[in-house]
């Protein structure tokens, strides 16, 4: 059986398929480290490591447009992790215990 260490649990999104998807997918490649993209037949996969951040500046630079951060509703289809905070700056997607 494995043992889950409590300190290094994945945390990510699920994406639809469209345009504003992959830009916030770069703009979380761009703010994350070690951020982990797995592209499957009906939706994006988006994972990380303890915490994600997603930040409406960075989002805008790869879109080209504005984007206001309760937008993130249209393309998420689901989420793991807690949502730390939501504000109109940034999502950050995180566990409590780390």
């Amino acid at each position: 059986m494995a043992i889950i260490d409590q300190r290094n649990r994945s945390v990510g999104l699920d994406f639809s398929y469209c345009d504003a998807t992959e830009a916030i997918i770069k703009a979380i490649k761009h703010d994350n480290e070690n951020v982990v993209v797995t592209r499957l037949p009906g939706y994006i996969k988006v994972k990380s490591l303890n915490k994600l951040m997603i930040y409406r500046e960075t989002v805008e630079e790869y879109l080209g447009n504005v984007w206001q951060t309760d937008k993130l509703q249209l393309v998420a289809t689901s989420y793991y992790g807690f949502m730390g905070d939501w504000d109109k700056d940034k999502i950050v997607i995180q566990w409590d215990n780390v």
